[in-house]
């Protein structure tokens, strides 16, 4: 199990990280406002134009369209030649296998959920670490692990950047529409887990969960 928070910076490209639908990357860049999710839905397509030899092939299945049964070839088959002749290639995903055997969510908190339901921006933040002098870093270095939190973190006292603000709801529609149709991420409401959980009494955290223990 893979888990990543909604502030996270990187948390865009790990959300898409898993997606092996072509038409789905091309959905994503047609129908969201953010250049962010526009560029990583690009970055994961791979385009391999047509060869003469293939444009003639699927030119020659399309003809039978009009004939009775197609042909031979089912209503499906014309389909995908259609729209290959029509996007001038095939569309592919690099790095299919990425991930492979890695299950992977978002851990989401009360704040993100607050601004999707208020259509608000939300922000992906970090640590300021390239600002940090020689001190400050000795304490990430020492205490990051330990908190792993940016709320907490800033509530500490330390500096954090924000490294990019995005529509809560073109994130949650990132979310809902990779989960739909690749079955990941799925999503972990890690502020209500740390609510209800009595690793409290042991002055314990949750910060993860298994495969199997997660909202999905």
């Amino acid at each position: 199990m893979i888990m990543l928070a909604d502030w996270h910076p990187d948390i865009i490209e790990f959300i898409i990280s898993k997606m092996q639908n072509p038409r789905i990357l091309r959905f994503l860049i047609e129908n969201t406002n953010d250049e962010t999710i526009k560029k990583l839905a690009k970055d994961k397509l791979k385009f391999t134009p047509l060869t003469e030899r293939e444009r003639a092939m699927y030119e020659g299945i399309v003809r039978y369209k009009d004939f009775p049964g197609f042909g031979g070839f089912n209503e499906e088959i014309i389909e995908e030649a259609e729209e290959k002749l029509r996007d001038g290639g095939i569309y592919a995903v690099h790095n299919p296998d990425f991930l492979t055997g890695a299950n992977i969510s978002v851990c989401l908190t009360k704040e993100f959920m607050e601004a999707v339901e208020n259509d608000a921006e939300y922000e992906l933040r970090f640590p300021y670490v390239e600002h940090y002098d020689q001190e400050e870093m000795r304490i990430y270095n020492e205490e990051w692990h330990k908190v792993g939190d940016v709320r907490e973190w800033e509530k500490m006292g330390h500096e954090i950047r924000v490294y990019k603000k995005i529509k809560a709801k073109e994130l949650w529609n990132l979310i809902n529409i990779c989960a739909t149709y690749s079955a990941e991420p799925g999503i972990f409401f890690i502020d209500n887990a740390n609510d209800m959980t009595n690793a409290k009494a042991y002055g314990q955290q949750v910060v993860a969960t298994n495969p199997c223990g997660k909202i999905a």
